[in-house]
């Protein structure tokens, strides 16, 4: 009964919440379209940011709350089933109820169920893969328990952030577009990230594996030439160091270690309590690792049969600016001095000017 408890507050919890901030920012009740978009945007906006909480809260209350029938036997893998299950109707019910009314007519409700799958499969393979470093390395390395633990949540990190989406692309979970990116003498290959809004505009490097993720918004409403010229801009070289590159490469991976050590110790007597410690390690992995990716604007590469800087900052004021940016750009890296002068001069005030 507890288990199917959690399961309906699951589906619930994310849909109230959604409808709540809705009805606080006043969508659909606005004088004008402007006020209009602009509350939708907000709502949006604090919906995104509550689903970055209430995703992983499901996944860790299934594991936790897991059925008897289901933990008994199996409890880790049980437990590991449950909480992938929750988290991905979490998602699937805040992904439909903070749809807009153009992105509910452009996307059917099944494909957005779908491409949540998709999308949850990556953080699930990667508990997966936690869960069985720490029971491999536990039974076959005969070494004292601290170095243990450090081995296992080295090989956490890198089933995460390396092995998870390898294997999204290899079982076509992710897409892989049959060409490739030229930028700064390497190949990159092209996937699509299958996420549940269409609107979501980005593009995100992934350099060990060199691969460019590329969403909807992107390739399907700009130009070809444009929006392959917005990637090599996003994956182009730029001033950081590689000192400072290392830097914070080790700082996340630090801060993973220390999560997957903590992680191992929490669920030490409890297999439910070892899942749900694994998930939060999961998330805060996921968030660190994107940090240290991070890397700040560059200079426009322009191809001489290319657009120009004001045809890309065309391109870029036509898009719908991606929830939780200020900026109608790519998530992964800042708009530069060149793309934001353009953009000021068509019209649109991108904010504080970046430092040249």
């Amino acid at each position: 009964m507890t288990a199917l408890t959690t399961l309906a507050a699951c589906v619930v919890a994310p849909w109230l919440g959604c409808r709540a901030v809705r009805a606080w920012f006043g969508v659909g009740r606005s004088a004008s379209a402007a006020q209009g978009e602009r509350a939708l945007e907000r709502s949006q906006r604090v919906s995104l940011l509550g689903g970055t909480v209430v995703v992983p809260a499901a996944a860790v209350a299934g594991a936790l709350f897991v059925d008897p029938m289901v933990g008994t036997r199996w409890p880790t893998a049980g437990s590991w089933l449950f909480a992938t299950i929750c988290a991905t109707t979490a998602w699937s019910s805040l992904a439909l109820a903070r749809r807009s009314a153009d992105e509910a007519d452009s996307m059917p409700a099944l494909e957005v169920i779908g491409r949540v799958v998709q999308m949850v499969t990556v953080p699930a393979v990667g508990v997966a893969l936690s869960l069985l470093a720490v029971t491999v390395v536990d039974r076959t390395v005969p070494a004292v328990g601290p170095v243990r633990a450090v081995l296992a949540a080295l090989l956490s990190f890198g089933a995460l952030v390396v092995v998870s989406p390898w294997l999204a692309m290899q079982l076509g979970l992710w897409r892989l577009l049959p060409f490739r990116i030229q930028s700064g003498g390497v190949s990159w290959r092209v996937a699509h990230l299958p996420v549940p809004s269409p609107f979501l505009t980005h593009a995100a490097a992934l350099p060990w594996l060199r691969t460019v993720l590329v969403t909807d918004g992107l390739f399907q409403r700009a130009p070809a030439l444009h929006w392959r010229s917005l990637v090599r801009y996003e994956i182009g070289g730029s001033p950081q160091s590689q000192s400072e590159r290392v830097a914070r490469w080790l700082l996340a991976l630090t801060l993973s270690a220390v999560l997957f050590v903590a992680a191992s110790a929490v669920g030490a007597d409890d297999p439910r309590k070892l899942v749900a410690a694994t998930v939060l390690a999961v998330v805060f992995t996921g968030a660190s690792s994107w940090f240290a990716n991070r890397q700040p604007a560059s200079t426009v590469t322009l191809d001489p049969e290319g657009p120009s800087v004001q045809e890309l900052a065309q391109t870029l004021r036509s898009l719908p600016s991606p929830q939780g940016q200020a900026l109608p750009r790519t998530s992964h890296r800042p708009v530069g001095v060149e793309l934001y002068d353009r953009l000021y001069a068509l019209g649109h005030d991108p904010g504080r000017r970046p430092s040249a």
